[in-house]
C-alpha cells in the first residue's frame, strides 16, 4: 500500500469527523486537538514495516508522537511545548546565522565517502553530507528533522531487484543526486510540503533501468531527486 492509500483513509476519517460534528456526535476540533500525535506515531509504524529495515525514522516518529500523545493525555505533567519550541526557535534561528561558505560550490558533497547497501542516516539540528559508492545500493532511511541531508550516490551501483529510500523530512530538507541512468519512482504523503523529482530518466520506458523507489513523508519540508554530472 502506498502513500496515496493512507492519504486517501486520513481524508476518509477527516469527512466521517466533520459530518458527525455537524450531526452534533461530538465535538471535532478537540477530537483532532487530542489525537493528532496518531499521524506520527501511524506514520513511524509504516517506516518500521518496510523493507530493507531501517530504524531511525520509525523510531523517530514514534517517540515524537508518543510524546505528544502522553502529553495531550496528561499522562506526563511537563509540557513539552514548552520546552521545546523555543528549542526549535532557536535552533532555526542558529541556523540562519551560520555561514553559507560550508556549501561547496558547483553542488559539490563533502569528501565523507561511504559504502552501505542501506543507509540509515539521521539529521537533527544538523545536517548530513555523504557520497556512496555501494555496489548494490538496496536503499534505507533517511530522516531530516528540522535539519538537511544531502547524498550523492552517482558512484552507485542498483542490481536488479531495485532499491527503496524512505525518506521523512519535517521541517528540513533532503537532497538526493542519482545517476542519469537511473529510473526513480516518488511517492508518498506531503503535509504543507512537497517533493521534485528532476530525473532525465522518468520520462522515457527503458526497461533495462535501475529503479530506485522513493516514499516520502514531507511535513513542512522537501525533498529534492536530480542529476548532475560527475565533474560537478
Amino acid at each position: 500500500m502506498n502513500g496515496k492509500f493512507y492519504l486517501g483513509i486520513i481524508f476518509i476519517l477527516i469527512g466521517i469527523g466533520a459530518l458527525c460534528n455537524q450531526l452534533g456526535f461530538f465535538d471535532l476540533g478537540n477530537l483532532i486537538s487530542t489525537w493528532w500525535p496518531i499521524i506520527l506515531i501511524g506514520a513511524g509504524a509504516n517506516q518500521l514495516s518496510k523493507k530493507p529495515v531501517s530504524k531511525t525514522s520509525g523510531v523517530t516518529l514514534v517517540v515524537i508522537g508518543t510524546l505528544f500523545q502522553m502529553r495531550e493525555l496528561h499522562i506526563i505533567t511537563v509540557s513539552l511545548v514548552r520546552f521545546f519550541l523555543p528549542a526549535i526557535i532557536i535552533a532555526i534561528g542558529v541556523s540562519m546565522l551560520m555561514p553559507r561558505t560550508l556549501k561547496k560550490k558547483n553542488h559539490e558533497f563533502s569528501k565523507s565517502e561511504i559504502d552501505q547497501d542501506v543507509v540509515d542516516n539521521l539529521a537533527l539540528f544538523s545536517s548530513v553530507k555523504s557520497r556512496n559508492i555501494a555496489k548494490n545500493f538496496r536503499g534505507g532511511s533517511l530522516v531530516s528533522l528540522f535539519g538537511g541531508i544531502d547524498m550523492d550516490l552517482r558512484d552507485a551501483y542498483i542490481l536488479n531487484e531495485g532499491a527503496r529510500i524512505d525518506v521523512t523530512a519535517a521541517f528540513g530538507g533532503v537532497n538526493i543526486i542519482v545517476p542519469p541512468e537511473w529510473k526513480v519512482e516518488v511517492t508518498g504523503i506531503p503535509i504543507f510540503g512537497g517533493w521534485s523529482n528532476k530525473t532525465r530518466c522518468k520520462n522515457y520506458v527503458n526497461p533495462g533501468a535501475p529503479v530506485l523507489k522513493v516514499h516520502c513523508f514531507v511535513a513542512f519540508g522537501g525533498v529534492d531527486i536530480k542529476n548532475l554530472d560527475k565533474n560537478n
